[in-house]
């Protein structure tokens, strides 16, 4: 059982990082890769427990670049743009902060949900 999750899951891993580097993001959203790339698994599969610590590395250099209205509204705009071709989970989105233990400065829940 533990080795077909571990297949679905380096399956999933490289479906993602495929899907990724296709640029399924809209190119004024390449700044934020440091946060979509190293987040992948966390982010689309619902069983991936916590965020890597280099997620969170990346999620906190992403975050930490959302200060100021113009910064957050860019950032809200890439993540829903970004979230269905990537196949990302809004919860696991949501949960990220939390997860790395990142204050934000918005809540990031009516970013990504309106």
């Amino acid at each position: 059982m533990k080795v077909l999750a571990m297949v679905m899951f380096v399956m999933g891993y490289g479906l993602a990082i495929t899907r990724l580097s296709e640029g399924q993001m809209p190119a004024s959203c390449d700044e934020y890769n440091p946060l979509f790339s190293p987040c992948v698994p966390y982010l689309i599969n619902p069983e991936f427990g916590i965020p890597s610590p280099r997620c969170c590395a990346g999620a906190a250099q992403v975050f930490g670049k959302a200060n100021n209205p113009a910064a957050i509204q860019k950032l809200c705009t890439c993540l829903v743009a970004s979230m269905p071709n990537l196949g990302f989970k809004p919860q696991k989105l949501i949960q990220l902060p939390v997860g790395c233990k990142i204050k934000l400065s918005f809540p990031i829940d009516k970013c990504i949900k309106g």
